[in-house]
C-alpha cells in the first residue's frame, strides 16, 4: 500500500520537479559520495606509496652503509695476509736491510694512497706494529682514542666501529668521524697480535648517504648500537648516550615519540650488515599526510566543477527540453478545449522543436478538415464518376494485348505469346491498384506473372516457387502487399548472386494468415535490421533504406493497426527472410468490421 502511495506521489509531481529530484539522487549524491571514498582511498595509496618508497631508499642506504664498511674491513684482513704488512709490523726498524725497509715502506705507502684516493670517504689510515714501527696516512690525527684502542685490543683481532667523535688535525678545522678499529694477529700463530690498524671515515660523507634516503624535513635518522647507544646522529649531544624515547620494538610501526622527538612518527628500522648496529628512521606523520594535500585539492576543485557543471546541464536540460513540453502541454489543453487557434512557438530546429511544428500543422490540418469538410463529400462524389469513365482505357489495353498475344500464336511464336500474357495478367492485377481488397489467390497471381517476367529477363539466374494453403487461398486481404517484398528481393538480395531463388509461403498460423518471402541473397546487416525493426515499430519514421518494407508496414498498420505483425531475419541455408501476420478475413463485411475497430489495443508479433 505505501508503495502504491508513494509511485501516486512521483506521478502526480511535474516534469520539472522529477528532473530535479533525479539530478539529485543520480548526480549530486552519487558525485559527493564517490568524491569522499576516491579522497580516502587516495590518501591511503598516496601513504602506502610514500612509506614503501621510504623503506626502499632506507634499503639502499644501508647497503651502500654495509659496502663501505665492508671495504674498510677488507682493507684490514688484506693487511693480516700481506707480508709486506706482517713484516712491518714484527720487525723492528733496525732489524731490517734499507733495500728491504725501503721497498716495504713504498709497498705500504701505495696501498695506502690507493685507498685514500678511491675511497674519498676515508680521511686517514695508521698502523702500528709491536716491533716499534708506526706510519700514518692522510690528515694527521690530534685525538685521544686511547678508550676505542683498548675495547679493540680486548676484542683479538674482531673490528671495532666507533661512534662518531671529533678529530684535530693540522690541515683543516676539527671534524667528525667514525673509526675502526682492528688488531692484526700473526698469519702463523693467530693468537699472537702483531698490531693495530685504525682506519677513520668521514662522518659528513656518511650523514649525507643518510640524508638520500631521507630529508631532514621528513623527520630523523639514527644509528644507534644493539644496547641503544647512539652512534650517529644531527644532534651531537646525544651520541655516545643511550636514547630513551625510541621504541625498538617493531621494524615499522607507527610511534609516537617523546623528548626532543615529541609527535607521531613512523618508526622504520633496517639492521646494518653484522655490526650489530640499527638505522632507524623517524618520519613524521603530518608530513606524510601533506604529501597528498595537493591531489585532495585538486580532486576536490574537480568534484566542485562536475557539481557547477551538472548544475549547468540541468539549467540547460530545463530551459531546452522542460520548457518547450511544458508550452506543448498548454497548447494541446487549449487545442482539447476547442481553441483551434492553439499554437507552439518554435524555438530550436531539434526533435522537439519538430514536434511543435507537426502539433502547429495539425492544427491547421484540423481546422482546414473542418473548413472543407462539405466540399470533399462534393470531390468525392465526382471522383467516384470519373473513376467509372476511366475503367474504359483498361479494357482497351487488356483487349490490344490478347491480339497481339493471339497474333504471336498464329506466327508460332510461343515464347512471345508467354510474355504478353504474362505482361496482360501482371497489368491486369496493376491497374486494380485503386482497389483496396483483393484474394490472396489474385494477389499471388500478380507476383506470378511479375516473376516469370523477371524470370524470362534473368534466365537461368532466376528460380522461383508460389505456394498457398488451400484453407486460406480465398482470404481477403490489401493489395500489391507481396509483390514489393518480392521485388525488394530481387533489387537488393539477389543483385550480386549468379543463381538466385525466391521462396512465397502463405498458410495459416496461430489463427491469421502468414506470409513468407524468402530468398538466398546477402540478407539484412544487423545495423540495417535493427534499424528496420525500430523503424517499423515507429509510426511515421523514414528510413533512408528499406522504403518498400516502409510503406508496406505503414498500409499495413492504417488498416489493421496493432493487429499485424513482422520480422526479419535469416533462413536456415543464409540469405534473408520478411515475415508478415496478417488478420485472417474471409470477406469484405470482415474487413470493414476490422476497420471499425483497428484503434483499438492489440498484440503484435509473429505467430509461432
Amino acid at each position: 500500500m505505501r508503495k502504491r502511495k508513494r509511485s501516486r506521489w512521483l506521478a502526480r509531481l511535474s516534469l520539472k520537479w522529477k528532473s530535479y529530484i533525479l539530478f539529485a539522487v543520480f548526480v549530486t549524491l552519487p558525485t559527493l559520495w564517490l568524491g569522499q571514498v576516491v579522497l580516502q582511498q587516495l590518501s591511503g595509496i598516496l601513504r602506502e606509496q610514500f612509506m614503501a618508497s621510504t623503506e626502499r631508499n632506507l634499503d639502499v642506504i644501508v647497503m651502500n652503509l654495509t659496502d663501505k664498511m665492508k671495504a674498510v674491513e677488507d682493507m684490514s684482513d688484506y693487511m693480516t695476509y700481506s707480508r709486506d704488512f706482517r713484516t712491518f709490523m714484527m720487525s723492528p726498524p733496525d732489524q731490517i736491510s734499507p733495500e728491504e725497509n725501503d721497498r716495504i715502506q713504498d709497498s705500504i705507502m701505495g696501498f695506502a694512497t690507493f685507498q685514500l684516493m678511491s675511497k674519498g670517504y676515508i680521511k686517514s689510515i695508521s698502523i702500528e706494529g709491536i716491533g716499534g714501527g708506526r706510519v700514518d696516512f692522510g690528515e694527521p690525527v690530534l685525538s685521544d682514542e686511547t678508550d676505542w684502542r683498548e675495547k679493540a685490543r680486548s676484542k683479538r683481532g674482531e673490528a671495532v666501529w666507533s661512534d662518531s667523535y671529533l678529530i684535530y688535525s693540522g690541515w683543516n678545522e676539527s671534524k667528525r668521524v667514525l673509526s675502526m678499529f682492528r688488531v692484526i694477529n700473526s698469519y702463523d700463530d693467530p693468537e699472537r697480535p702483531i698490531g693495530l690498524v685504525t682506519v677513520r671515515m668521514d662522518e659528513g660523507a656518511v650523514s649525507a648517504l643518510l640524508e638520500t634516503g631521507m630529508g631532514k624535513q621528513y623527520g630523523h635518522i639514527f644509528i644507534v648500537r644493539g644496547d641503544g647507544t647512539v652512534v650517529l646522529h644531527d644532534d651531537k649531544r646525544v651520541i655516545g648516550s643511550s636514547n630513551p624515547w625510541l621504541d625498538r620494538s617493531g621494524a615499522s610501526s607507527f610511534y609516537s615519540g617523546k623528548g626532543p622527538n615529541a609527535g607521531s612518527y613512523l618508526q622504520i628500522i633496517r639492521e646494518v650488515g653484522a655490526t650489530g648496529w640499527q638505522l632507524i628512521a623517524l618520519i613524521d606523520r603530518a608530513r606524510i599526510e601533506s604529501h597528498a594535500q595537493g591531489i585532495k585539492a585538486s580532486i576536490l576543485l574537480i568534484l566542485g566543477v562536475m557539481v557547477l557543471l551538472g548544475l549547468a546541464a540541468l539549467f540547460g536540460f530545463h530551459w531546452t527540453i522542460i520548457r518547450p513540453i511544458l508550452e506543448l502541454k498548454k497548447q494541446t489543453m487549449r487545442l482539447e478545449g476547442g481553441d483551434f487557434q492553439a499554437r507552439v512557438a518554435i524555438r530550436s530546429g531539434d526533435e522537439i522543436g519538430s514536434l511543435g511544428r507537426q502539433f502547429n500543422r495539425m492544427v491547421r490540418t484540423i481546422r482546414r478538415l473542418i473548413d472543407t469538410k462539405y466540399v470533399l463529400e462534393i470531390r468525392q462524389r465526382e471522383s467516384e464518376l470519373k473513376l467509372l469513365q476511366s475503367q474504359i482505357d483498361p479494357h482497351f489495353l487488356y483487349n490490344t494485348l490478347d491480339m497481339i498475344r493471339w497474333t504471336a500464336r498464329l506466327e508460332q511464336a510461343g515464347q512471345t505469346s508467354q510474355l504478353i500474357e504474362a505482361l496482360s495478367r501482371f497489368f491486369r492485377n496493376s491497374l486494380r491498384k485503386d482497389r483496396m481488397w483483393t484474394t490472396l489467390q489474385d494477389e499471388l497471381e500478380f507476383v506470378r506473372s511479375y516473376l516469370e517476367l523477371q524470370k524470362r529477363r534473368l534466365g537461368d539466374g532466376l528460380s522461383f516457387t508460389v505456394l498457398a494453403d488451400a484453407r486460406v487461398n480465398h482470404c481477403v486481404m490489401l493489395t500489391q502487399i507481396i509483390q514489393p517484398l518480392v521485388e525488394n528481393s530481387l533489387k537488393h538480395g539477389l543483385a550480386r548472386r549468379k543463381q538466385g531463388v525466391i521462396a512465397v509461403r502463405c498458410y495459416e498460423s496461430g489463427g491469421g494468415l502468414r506470409i513468407d518471402v524468402l530468398d538466398n541473397g546477402s540478407g539484412f546487416a544487423p545495423e540495417l535490421a535493427g534499424f528496420l525493426m525500430g523503424a517499423f515499430g515507429s509510426p511515421g519514421s523514414q528510413p533512408a533504406q528499406g522504403l518498400a518494407l516502409h510503406n508496406i508496414m505503414e498500409r499495413l498498420r492504417i488498416v489493421f493497426g496493432e493487429s499485424v505483425g513482422f520480422e526479419i531475419g535469416e533462413p536456415p541455408g543464409g540469405g534473408a527472410r520478411v515475415s508478415l501476420r496478417l488478420p485472417l478475413l474471409y470477406n469484405s463485411e470482415q474487413a470493414v468490421r476490422l476497420l471499425h475497430r483497428k484503434d483499438q489495443p492489440g498484440k503484435a508479433g509473429i505467430g509461432p
